[in-house]
């Protein structure tokens, strides 16, 4: 049992960057058209965001998608974008917090513009996850195996 688990962790781990990534960026969102001000406690919630989605990349079972999907490469680089953007905000923002200084209205544009591109990058990150698990059935198991087994091809092709 807990090897099954242990097997299938990038599927545990990849919902909480979603939702936290997202929540962060409707927070900051929030703040700044309400409140014209970046939002008191975004660090958090971008901290949260960006190890939620390194611990997601660090899981992620790419042996399982070798020579049976076209879109893994999509998945993988959007992936890496949207954590190194997440990791961008995040100091952006303690950049800020340190200086002691209120983000200006062309700085805070700029860190909503940014929250709102991580959030459209997870969502595509999502979108062709689902793709190869639901349309091309990698890393799916029936009754003990795989639906679409990994190809066996030499590093060098």
């Amino acid at each position: 049992m807990l090897n099954e688990v242990f097997a299938h962790i990038h599927p545990i781990f990849v919902h909480f960057p979603i939702v936290i990534i997202l929540m962060a960026a409707l927070y900051d969102l929030f703040f700044a058209i309400l409140h014209k001000k970046a939002a008191p406690k975004g660090n958090w919630i971008w901290l949260a965001a960006f190890l939620s989605a390194w611990v997601a990349i660090g899981t992620g079972p790419g042996q399982d998608a070798r020579g049976n999907t076209n879109i893994f490469h999509y998945h993988d680089n959007l992936a890496t974008l949207t954590t190194i953007l997440a990791l961008v905000i995040l100091a952006y923002r303690v950049f800020f917090r340190i200086k002691s200084k209120a983000m200006v209205r062309q700085w805070l544009a700029i860190s909503t513009i940014l929250s709102v591109l991580c959030a459209a990058g997870i969502l595509s990150v999502g979108y062709f996850g689902g793709k190869m698990v639901y349309d091309q059935g990698v890393g799916v198991k029936v009754h003990g195996k795989y639906v679409n087994p990994p190809k066996n091809h030499d590093k060098d092709h």
